[in-house]
């Protein structure tokens, strides 16, 4: 305990809560964001801890109408981190642009899932690398629903959380769709292999 220092507070403007980070004493180290890549990057293990589950016939499962079949999860999981850091970070998102990532998302396989979510924590770690532990706490940036907050804050509400939901989902859809030898160990450890 004698490495920790002061707090980092993240305030949530909605609520009027803080959400506070501790800081180690070695002076070098970007903290809000470490805090950050290291959730994203779990949450995309866990998710890549799922796929030898998936099957051929799981891909077009869906447990009623009118929801995401297991493939279209894939395809949402395949991306939704790296682009909305994109919309956050680059702010370029332009109508074009969402067709190519659209089309680009229409490629996905079963064999190619695990490589396109190592393509994403690529492009996470290359958006993150782009902005200061300053943008994470006082940037102000909106999200798709016009709802506006500080950057790690929405770090927090759109890429953390929807990696999460979704992974759990597809976690889901495997169970319903009758893979009895999937456990929650899956869904929330990381199984060492």
């Amino acid at each position: 305990m004698d490495n920790l220092q002061v707090l980092y507070y993240l305030p949530c403007r909605k609520n009027k809560s803080t959400l506070a980070f501790i800081k180690t004493k070695s002076p070098n180290k970007l903290y809000v964001q470490e805090h950050l890549l290291q959730n994203l990057k779990r949450e995309i293990d866990l998710i890549k801890q799922l796929v030898p589950f998936i099957e051929e016939k799981d891909l077009q499962y869906r447990p009623v109408a009118n929801v995401r079949s297991t493939y279209e999860l894939m395809q949402y999981l395949s991306g939704v981190g790296s682009t909305m850091l994109r919309w956050f970070i680059k702010n370029d998102m332009t109508p074009e642009l969402r067709e190519k990532i659209k089309e680009y998302r229409s490629t996905l396989t079963l064999q190619n899932f695990p490589a396109r979510l190592d393509e994403q924590w690529n492009f996470i770690q290359e958006y993150m690398n782009e902005i200061t532990e300053d943008d994470l706490l006082h940037k102000e940036i909106e999200l798709p629903t016009k709802e506006k907050m500080t950057l790690g804050t929405a770090i927090i509400n759109a890429p953390i959380k929807w990696l999460t939901a979704y992974r759990m989902e597809l976690f889901l859809y495997l169970k319903m769709n009758g893979h009895s030898n999937l456990s929650t160990k899956e869904a929330w450890s990381i199984i060492a292999k």
